[in-house]
């Protein structure tokens, strides 16, 4: 929407406050008025109208100065809240105040005899007439526009009654874009039981549902629990589909126990496979965001992937000065700069186009924009793609890492980050040991500098590209098959918007060296998210779309791991954040020997020296290919790991 759309849809500022204005003229014009009459009983006003309109013009002008200090002619119509209401009262009284000291400290002669009652009666009249004209506009949103647009919307029964529960019906009440109509609440908790909600009632407990459904015709259930798991929504999900009831919504708002960010309409949403797999009870605290990222140049490279942009969304919303987004797929980065200078409140964005390899391009990049904080999600993930082209792997995860964290450590940037993966936990893949090598690296370099270098290191996340979800969703859209490679393969799984909130809390706290790894709850068999994606499309597995085993692929493992052999981890002040507690000792010694060798080997190496090479940095490191007949390996002057 235009700027001149604007301005006609909406009222100025100046408006605004003309309107307060001319109205609590109105208001303090029949307080007066009232509070005279009601002295003399309704029989006369004053002996002069050339008088009563004096003291009109003397209440008016001390009370519109005593208001516009409090700031009461800048609130919302819309949004005026108990706190106004508040300052509103404080106003009445402070107002009244310095009228009693005008009317009994001067000698001016209109005021000779004047009753101090009426006084009191003009205050309370004041009060009343003011907030409520003032409150007019958010009693009709919430009460009287609820009750008649009411009947076109679906009746809703929402689980939980907590606070998200009470802001969502605040924001309900006040939207007209909602498509439900909230009938009643169910909660476990006894004491919540026969409470009102905005007058919505609490009618019971989980195990209820079924009956409360089929007596107030339900036709959609909302979950607006923000600490629900996986396996609540799907206990809340089969209760619904045995009463018939297919439209289920969550709450996408992060549990944010700061309280700072709130839950709104906009928030609810169907429930997605990811509820039912990769859906974690997370709880950050945004406030330490905020002292993070607020009034900082962030630079996130990657960003148009799936954890790049979701980490550029989520810190838009922590005020940073300006976020420069960095990736290497101009169609997607377009588009995601597009959203963000959508979003509520942008930020400054700009957008490079750049392939971290390219050092003499990221340094340039590092002073012109000088970033403060640096979130580095660029790499190759795909494991079967880098067992095919490992120099691709070197190039990017272990050359292009280096290249950032040199440019970071030149421009004293405060902080780094590199979001890692637990396939660099004892790796099987050539993705996985890049991944690896590039978390020793940051480490490296994090201990020649007073800045923070830290990495994060997380399973896999639904959605993202590439992983088994949107190819899932495409095999079932084809009718079939959906290819697993092994029957028992398990993963570790959290939703996108979960992991990266975790990312953001856990980097906080961090100090140079620290690896982080995030508690992604029990690992997912592939086999059951099959399962449960045929089953959401509402197919039969094994009789509308088959499952078949294709076999494990080059560098994958049935199960993955969070740390190595000869790690341990240590807690945080976060319950689902821990760090490793010997990881941070390994180091090499000297790294610009390390890369000269791996600008060596890129010229030369095939993938059976790339292993070797890998071999003697990750010990733990260790692969199924093999090569015959096998090359000798070049002889590089590998480094020793501290």
């Amino acid at each position: 929407m235009n700027h001149k759309i604007e301005r006609v849809l909406y009222p100025t500022r100046l408006k605004r406050k003309l309107a307060f204005g001319f109205f609590d003229l109105i208001s303090f014009f029949v307080s007066l008025y009232l509070s005279f009459s009601i002295r003399s009983d309704f029989r006369s006003i004053i002996p002069s109208y050339n008088e009563f309109f004096i003291i009109f013009l003397v209440f008016s002008g001390v009370k519109i100065a005593v208001f516009s200090y409090y700031k009461l002619y800048d609130v919302s119509w819309k949004l005026i809240s108990i706190h106004d209401l508040v300052t509103l009262i404080k106003a009445s009284v402070i107002s009244n105040v310095i009228l009693f000291i005008i009317i009994y400290g001067t000698n001016y002669h209109l005021f000779e005899g004047f009753p101090r009652s009426l006084l009191l009666t003009d205050m309370v009249f004041t009060f009343l007439l003011t907030s409520g004209f003032k409150f007019s506009k958010r009693i009709y949103l919430e009460v009287m526009r609820r009750n008649i647009s009411q009947a076109n919307k679906k009746r809703a029964l929402i689980v939980g009654a907590g606070h998200s529960a009470e802001q969502l019906m605040r924001d309900i009440n006040r939207s007209s874009a909602t498509s439900i109509n909230p009938i009643c609440f169910v909660d476990d908790d006894q004491n919540k039981q026969s409470l009102r909600i905005f007058g919505i009632p609490v009618l019971g407990a989980i195990y209820d549902i079924p009956e409360i459904v089929k007596k107030y015709k339900i036709e959609t259930i909302v979950i607006s629990i923000l600490t629900a798991d996986r396996e609540f929504h799907r206990k809340i999900l089969k209760i619904a589909h045995d009463c018939n009831i297919y439209d289920v919504k969550v709450i996408s708002t992060i549990n944010d126990i700061s309280n700072l960010q709130k839950v709104k309409v906009e928030d609810i949403r169907d429930i997605s496979v990811s509820d039912l797999i990769g859906r974690q009870a997370v709880a950050i605290n945004t406030k330490d965001i905020i002292k993070y990222i607020k009034g900082k140049r962030v630079l996130v490279t990657g960003a148009a992937g799936s954890i790049g942009n979701e980490i550029c969304r989520q810190i838009s919303l922590y005020h940073p000065s300006e976020i420069c987004i960095l990736d290497i797929n101009e169609s997607d980065l377009v588009n995601l700069e597009l959203d963000l200078n959508g979003m509520p409140n942008p930020c400054s964005v700009s957008m490079v186009l750049c392939d971290i390899s390219d050092r003499k391009r990221l340094n340039a990049i590092f002073d012109d924009f000088k970033p403060e904080v640096v979130f580095h999600a660029a790499a190759y993930k795909h494991v079967p793609v880098m067992e095919k082209f490992p120099e691709e792997a070197v190039r990017v995860n272990i050359l292009g890492t280096y290249n950032l964290a040199m440019a970071a450590l030149k421009n004293e940037c405060k902080n780094f980050v590199l979001i890692s993966t637990d396939k660099a936990v004892n790796p099987t893949s050539i993705m996985g040991v890049t991944k690896r090598i590039a978390e020793i690296i940051v480490t490296s370099i994090g201990q020649k500098s007073t800045s923070n270098f830290v990495s994060v290191r997380f399973g896999n996340v639904i959605g993202s590209r590439g992983s088994v979800l949107p190819i899932f969703l495409d095999q079932i859209k084809k009718g079939g098959p959906i290819t697993i490679t092994h029957p028992d393969m398990k993963r570790y799984f959290m939703s996108i918007p979960e992991s990266v909130a975790l990312v953001l809390q856990a980097t906080t706290a961090g100090k140079s060296g620290d690896i982080f790894i995030l508690d992604m709850g029990e690992p997912v068999k592939i086999l059951d998210i099959a399962r449960d994606l045929i089953l959401l499309n509402n197919l039969i597995p094994d009789k509308d779309i088959k499952i078949e085993f294709t076999g494990i692929r080059d560098g994958e493992k049935l199960f993955e791991e969070i740390l190595t052999e000869d790690e341990g981890i240590l807690a945080t002040s976060h319950k689902k954040i821990f760090k490793t507690s010997i990881d941070s000792e390994k180091t090499i010694n000297d790294l610009e020997t390390f890369m000269n060798d791996i600008f060596v080997l890129l010229e030369v190496a095939d993938k059976t020296e790339w292993i070797k090479f890998f071999k003697k940095i990750v010990p733990g490191f260790s692969s199924n290919y093999s090569k015959s007949p096998e090359k000798e390996a070049y002889t590089s002057k590998i480094l020793p790991i501290k």
